[in-house]
């Protein structure tokens, strides 16, 4: 049975988009929230069970770790926010540290900018911005199936 997960970031205090998503996040069996914006997490205090989060760039919660990484599936996987990496540069550095600790799957935000790619047999994947910061607002939906990755970048103007 293929297990889903949202993936959001970047949502810099646009708690109505969030709230825009919670058909959403709740068929996902996890939600995944890449940074900058913590706070606007406390709109979804009824899915709590269900979060993994790291902090980003402008979130000062210092209990909150930088790096996570989980299992879905058989598919490993590390969510980071991407400041750490210099993911505005390039994937570089983001992608030597995914190969040196073995993921199949890299989530990351701080760009604003969505993308989804492979490179050296890593996904890459960022769902984008919530907020009115980037060209678009965006998330990520993901499904895990036997071990088949399917990703896709949805608009939230068409929710």
């Amino acid at each position: 049975m293929p297990k889903y997960l949202s993936v959001i970031s970047d949502s810099h205090g646009a708690r109505s988009n969030l709230a825009r998503l919670v058909g959403d996040f709740t068929v996902s069996d996890k939600i995944v929230f890449l940074g900058d914006g913590l706070n606007d997490l406390n709109e979804l205090f009824e899915f709590e069970d269900k979060i993994i989060m790291v902090a980003g760039n402008c979130d000062f919660m210092p209990f909150v770790s930088k790096r996570e990484t989980f299992i879905i599936e058989g598919v490993k996987f590390l969510a980071v926010h991407g400041d750490e990496f210099s993911v505005k540069s390039s994937l570089t550095r983001l992608k030597e540290y995914a190969k040196k600790i073995g993921v199949d799957v890299v989530l990351y935000g701080h760009t604003h900018v969505a993308d989804i790619k492979e490179e050296d047999g890593i996904t890459f994947i960022n769902p984008g911005t919530l907020s009115r910061y980037g060209l678009k607002e965006t998330f990520a939906f993901i499904s895990v199936d036997n071990g088949k990755v399917n990703a896709k970048i949805i608009p939230i103007s068409r929710r």
